[in-house]
């Protein structure tokens, strides 16, 4: 138990490129201060600072706050980190700290970055953010499913099997297609999901990989999380995206969940109709998406 809080005096922090030197001082940070927020595998965050957009303020020999973006995925990119060390104002903090990041992101050529939290981060972060320039861009909203059982099994002509590796290009191409840019996935997510994710399928037909969709499992498997589910914009309409949810929910079935929830943005009303037929329904949970433009 900490028995005093240090001091910090802003005027002399100053902000800096972050380095994969800062690796540990950061992780600590983010461990131990209570204004902390992150939305990666913790294994990425070397991979993060080796190369993505990062900044840290630095008070003498301590660093005092860091920004993480992830990489430039077609002029945009998500925070993916921020935290801020306990004793020290927020917003005066990311007075110093965000004119650095946003400066990083620009010199990276990335002209739009998004930011969505947890209650708790929003709680901090949020009103911060909005002081310093973000604008409300969409809402995240939660379904859930309960019951596992579905009206349709979709389109039984195509195949579905286990996605590999030799399948990442053509699960680019049918993300790109699909997605506008802040909400597409990069080619290091998506390689890492084939091999660490327990569901992740494609959907083939006439050989050719016209969909995809993977989960993850959490709480010993209580709870399935649909992550991703995608069918290219040319194949729409022929029920492989029904197949494909179909796919999901037996998945979940086989591995005992009581739970099946996915997030969609609230203006998807499209998507929303097919959850809503499988038996889906809002959770009333939602995330607030943050936009800057540099």
């Amino acid at each position: 138990m900490r028995l005093f809080r240090r001091t910090y005096d802003l005027s002399l922090a100053s902000p800096r490129h972050a380095t994969l030197d800062d690796l540990g001082a950061i992780s600590r940070l983010l461990r131990s201060g209570t204004h902390h927020y992150t939305s990666y595998p913790y294994p990425h965050l070397p991979s993060l600072l080796s190369g993505a957009p990062a900044v840290v303020l630095v008070g003498g020999r301590d660093i005092l706050a860091a920004a993480i973006a992830s990489w430039n995925n077609d002029a945009t990119s998500w925070v993916r980190a921020l935290t801020v060390i306990d004793g020290l104002p927020v917003n005066a903090t990311f007075d110093l700290l965000l004119p650095s990041f946003h400066e990083r992101l620009h010199t990276q050529h990335i002209r739009h970055v998004f930011y969505t939290g947890d209650d708790a981060a929003d709680t901090w972060i949020q009103p911060g953010l909005v002081t310093h320039g973000y604008v409300r861009e969409t809402d995240v909203v939660v379904y859930e499913q309960l019951s596992f059982e579905v009206p349709t099994v979709g389109n039984q002509l195509v195949r579905v099997r286990p996605a590999v590796s030799v399948d990442l290009p053509d699960i680019l191409q049918v993300d790109s297609a699909c997605f506008t840019a802040q909400w597409r996935k990069d080619d290091q997510v998506l390689s890492g999901a084939i091999f660490e994710v327990p569901y992740f399928v494609v959907a083939e037909d006439a050989d050719q990989v016209v969909g995809y969709a993977f989960a993850t499992t959490h709480f010993g498997g209580r709870l399935v999380h649909l992550v991703r589910i995608a069918v290219l914009p040319s194949q729409q309409g022929r029920a492989i995206g029904v197949r494909l949810l179909a796919e999901v929910i037996a998945f979940a079935r086989t591995r005992g969940a009581s739970t099946l929830t996915l997030n969609t943005q609230a203006h998807n009303l499209r998507a929303q109709r097919l959850y809503e037929w499988f038996g889906f329904h809002r959770t009333g949970e939602q995330q607030t998406v943050l936009r800057y433009d540099l």
